[in-house]
């Protein structure tokens, strides 16, 4: 019987997983990463506080170069605010033609994350405005709570009054 040639595929090698560059900071006792497309600048918090007062006590603003940025308490956000807690950096992002400064514990490394990683946040798992959070990954088994240009769209449209 002759051997079917035609018949028999080679095995493929799997195609290798795509990967997306974050830089990992802590913020309210979280692991979160930033998508680096978005990233403009990191740099240690000025020691000026986000506004504790209001119906958004996560808001506030920080000197940039003799004007002011718009910044977001991500530490508060994730509603890990402590007394005597210190914001130390400072991410500055671009998204949507505005810069925002997200306020966070403290920065961790830059990794390629494995988008075969990434799960849906669950619409109802936080209180964080919807979308806020992009994606949850797994890294070293733990969560990283994803942001990137689109789930920062309604940060910045808060920042901004918009909402």
């Amino acid at each position: 019987m002759p051997f079917p040639s035609k018949a028999v595929r080679r095995a493929e090698a799997p195609a290798p997983a795509k990967t997306r560059r974050y830089l990992l900071f802590e913020a309210g006792g979280f692991r979160c990463g930033l998508d680096v497309r978005v990233l403009r600048e990191v740099t240690d918090a000025p020691g000026t506080p986000p506004a504790a007062s209001g119906p958004r006590p996560f808001l506030g603003s920080i000197p940039v170069q003799g004007g002011t940025l718009p910044t977001v308490d991500l530490v508060a956000l994730f509603e890990g605010a402590e007394p005597g807690r210190a914001v130390r950096r400072v991410l500055i992002v671009e998204a949507e033609g505005r810069k925002l400064g997200l306020l966070v514990e403290r920065t961790l490394e830059i990794a390629d994350l494995s988008e075969a990683s990434f799960r849906a946040m669950p619409a109802m798992a936080s209180r964080l405005m919807p979308g806020t959070v992009r994606a949850v990954a797994w890294q070293e088994g733990g969560p990283v709570f994803l942001l990137d240009g689109e789930s920062l769209g309604p940060l910045l449209q808060t920042a901004a009054g918009d909402l």
